[in-house]
């Protein structure tokens, strides 16, 4: 559910590595305009599903690999992501207004431990934009409060990501009483088909389109079948 590559900086030829060179500029000179300019040109030009997956997606992965070169701060990290999450969740209330009531969401969730939610709501945007309501929670979601959404969205399914697979083995039990309620699928970096099939779920691809497609593809069944 991720579908990173890893880019030079300094040898850009496509659009998207361009656009991942200036997003790192942007946020080494802690330059919001530009962060957001270079956002919206692309998305302008390419589509908002083509800049999440092949711009925001290797945006976060290189600011991550500047920060442990030294090249980049942690403050700098910081602000960045913090204006990519801006402007994520823009784009996912633009699809949600063109979603009616009544229908029952998929309900997105990082679990206690895990602070890492940025991918996760890359995926938000996507679902989305495909057509799938769903509710983010975002980072260190407890699990009891998790079941009280879905109950009260009647939701038709739930999507819990981490990065490390110790933390879907640390709720283990509340993850296999939720998905003993609700279709589960489990996804990031901590996602594998063991750890998925201990805690009852289904683990989604380490690609973020193919992912959205499953998703996207599982949540018209179910419909359907309603």
């Amino acid at each position: 559910m991720s579908g990173v590559r890893t880019y030079d900086p300094g040898v850009t030829s496509s659009p998207a590595e361009t656009a991942v060179a200036a997003l790192l500029d942007g946020a080494g000179s802690l330059n919001e305009l530009a962060l957001r300019a270079t956002l919206r040109s692309h998305a302008d030009d390419h589509g908002v599903d083509a800049t999440v997956v092949d711009v925001v997606l290797p945006f976060l992965h290189e600011i991550g690999a500047a920060w442990e070169r030294g090249t980049h701060t942690v403050a700098q990290e910081h602000f960045a992501s913090q204006v990519i999450r801006g402007w994520l969740i823009g784009e996912a209330l633009s699809g949600a207004a063109e979603h009616g009531p009544g229908i029952s969401p998929v309900v997105l969730a990082c679990p206690p431990g895990e602070r890492h939610d940025l991918g996760l709501l890359c995926f938000h945007v996507l679902i989305t934009r495909a057509g799938v309501p769903s509710r983010f929670l975002g980072s260190d979601t407890p699990l009891p409060g998790l079941g009280d959404v879905c109950r009260v969205v009647a939701a038709s399914g739930v999507v819990v990501a981490a990065t490390r697979s110790r933390v879907f083995e640390a709720h283990g039990g509340a993850l296999r009483m939720l998905a003993s309620h609700y279709p589960l699928a489990i996804g990031g970096a901590g996602a594998d088909p063991e750890v998925a099939e201990r805690v009852r779920a289904t683990p989604l691809s380490s690609d973020m389109r193919e992912s959205v497609a499953n998703l996207v593809g599982w949540y018209a069944r179910v419909t359907a079948a309603a």
